[in-house]
C-alpha cells in the first residue's frame, strides 16, 4: 500500500518542516521535503495538521493474559493506536506473572496476529514478583523482553534490587523500578495532605516514593548502573532525579499525563476514578514535574495506562482497584497543560512521547526520515472536545478526565505503512 500525505507540518524532536510531503510505500518512509507531486493508494490533505512520529508507550497495562475481563492485547492497542501509539510497553503484572518465556512468547504472537501496535514485553525482575529471585533474564531478552520490572510491587530487599541491577548491567537492557515502601504505606489509597482528611481517606506519604527512590539511586551510583524510574509523582523525586544526573549518575525517568494535569483535589469527592498509584498529589508536586518536563530531568511522558472494569471500579476508594487508562488522553493532555501553558514546544511532544522512549529502548523509531519506518501520528492541535465515555476505545472507562475540555486529537496513527485509526472511519 502507498500513502501520499501533502503539506503537512512534520514533527521531530530536532526540528520542525513546514508544508512537507511524505510519500509511504511498504513499511517505510520513501520520499520526504516539499513540493512533491505523487499518486499513491490513499492520499491525505495535512493542510492544518501536525505529523508526529508514532509514539512510544514505555508504561502500560494490558492485562493480558489472565486479566482480559479489563482489557486485552487486541482492545489494549486499538485504544492505543487511537492515543496515536505504534508500539507499547506493557507490564508483567499479569496473571500469571510475565516472568517466563511462554508468557512472552504469547503476549508477542498475539500481538502480531491481532494487535493495532507492536507490543513489546517489560519482563519480571523476579519470579512472580515476589521479590524473592531473579528471573532468567537473558532466556527471557532471547524470548522478546526488552526491559525488566516489578512494576505495581517494588524490589524491597537491599540485597535482591543489587543483583538486578548487576545483572542488568551486564546485559545492557533497561531496569524499571515502581518506588514505593509498602510498610511507610499502611492502608493509604491516596495523597496525604489536607484534601485526604478532609475526605476522611487514609493517606499515601510523599516519603513512601521518596526514600526508595532515593535508596535506588544510590545504588545506581555506586554501581554504576543504569535505571529507569517509573510514574514520578512528587516534587522530591523529581529534584532527586535531577541532582543525580547532576552528578553523572545513570538514571532516567517518566512521568505521566494525570501528574501534570490534575491534582489531589479530585479525591474531594471520593471518586475511585481519580485512585492511581503512585497518587496524585498537590499543585506544588504538579508544577514541579511540570517543570521537570520543561528542563529535561524528566526524560520520558508514559501513561501507566491500567485498566480495570466498571464495577471494580465502582467501589468505595478504598475498596477500589489502583490505576486509570491513558492511552487516549496522553496527548491532548500535552497538549492542554503543557504545550498551550507554554511548559514545552512542539519539538519537546515528539521527544517526549517518541525519540527519547526509542532511545532507552534502543529500537528504530522515533523521528520522521527518507527511509525510515512509516510509523506516524497525524494530529489537529487545534480541536477542543468533551472527554466522554462514547469516545473512548479501551474496554475499559476508568478515567477521572471524563466530562473535561481537552486540547489536541489523533486524526490518523500509521503503522509500518498501513492505518491503525482512522478517526473520520472509526
Amino acid at each position: 500500500m502507498s500513502i501520499f500525505i501533502k503539506n503537512i507540518m512534520a514533527v521531530n524532536a530536532d526540528g520542525i518542516q513546514k508544508g512537507a510531503d511524505i510519500l509511504i510505500e511498504g513499511e517505510r518512509i520513501v520520499e520526504m521535503g516539499t513540493g512533491l507531486v505523487r499518486d499513491a493508494d490513499r492520499v491525505i490533505d495535512g493542510t492544518g495538521l501536525v505529523a508526529f512520529p508514532g509514539f512510544l508507550e514505555l508504561h502500560c497495562h494490558l492485562r493480558d493474559p489472565g486479566l482480559v475481563y479489563k482489557e486485552d492485547i487486541m482492545t489494549g492497542t486499538r485504544a492505543a493506536a487511537a492515543g496515536g501509539y505504534t508500539a507499547v510497553c506493557c507490564m508483567p503484572n499479569t496473571k500469571p506473572v510475565t516472568d517466563s518465556a511462554e508468557i512472552v512468547r504469547y503476549i508477542i504472537e498475539k500481538a502480531e496476529k491481532s494487535g493495532y501496535a507492536e507490543v513489546l514485553p517489560v519482563a519480571a525482575i523476579t519470579r512472580g514478583m515476589r521479590g524473592e529471585e531473579l528471573t532468567d533474564f537473558a532466556g527471557l531478552l532471547k524470548a522478546g523482553a526488552v526491559a525488566f520490572s516489578d512494576d505495581g510491587m517494588p524490589v524491597a530487599e537491599d540485597k535482591m534490587i543489587l543483583a538486578a541491577m548487576e545483572r542488568a548491567k551486564e546485559l545492557r537492557v533497561p531496569l524499571m523500578l515502581h518506588e514505593e515502601d509498602l510498610a511507610k504505606r499502611g492502608n493509604g489509597v491516596v495523597h496525604d495532605g489536607e484534601n485526604a482528611r478532609q475526605a476522611g481517606i487514609a493517606g499515601i506519604p510523599r516519603a513512601v516514593e521518596e526514600t526508595m527512590t532515593a535508596r535506588d539511586i544510590f545504588y545506581a551510583e555506586k554501581l554504576e548502573a543504569p535505571i529507569h524510574i517509573c510514574h514520578v509523582s512528587t516534587a522530591g523525586s523529581v529534584e532527586l532525579v535531577r541532582r543525580a544526573k547532576a552528578n553523572g549518575v545513570p538514571v532516567t525517568c517518566e512521568t505521566g499525563p494525570h501528574y501534570f494535569s490534575i491534582t489531589d483535589e479530585k479525591i474531594l469527592d471520593r471518586d475511585p476514578n481519580a485512585k492511581v498509584n503512585p497518587p496524585l498529589r498537590e499543585t506544588g508536586d504538579m508544577l514541579a514535574v511540570r517543570e521537570g518536563i520543561a528542563d529535561g530531568t524528566i526524560d520520558v511522558i508514559a501513561t501507566d495506562h491500567a485498566p480495570h472494569n466498571e464495577e471494580e471500579k465502582a467501589q468505595e476508594i478504598e475498596k477500589a482497584p489502583f490505576g486509570m487508562i491513558g492511552f487516549e488522553t496522553a496527548f491532548p493532555l500535552t497538549v492542554t497543560n503543557l504545550l498551550d501553558t507554554g511548559v514545552i514546544g512542539l519539538t519537546d511532544i515528539a521527544r517526549l512521547l517518541s525519540k527519547r522512549p526509542h532511545e532507552l529502548l534502543k529500537t528504530a523509531g522515533g523521528e520522521l526520515k527518507k527511509n525510515g519506518p512509516a510509523d506516524i501520528a497525524i494530529c489537529d492541535m487545534n480541536e477542543k472536545f468533551v472527554y466522554n465515555k462514547d469516545m473512548i476505545v479501551s474496554k475499559a472507562k476508568n478515567s477521572p478526565f471524563l466530562g473535561m475540555e481537552l486540547k489536541g486529537r489523533v486524526c490518523y496513527t500509521i503503522r509500518k505503512g498501513k492505518f491503525t485509526y482512522d478517526r473520520q472511519a472509526d
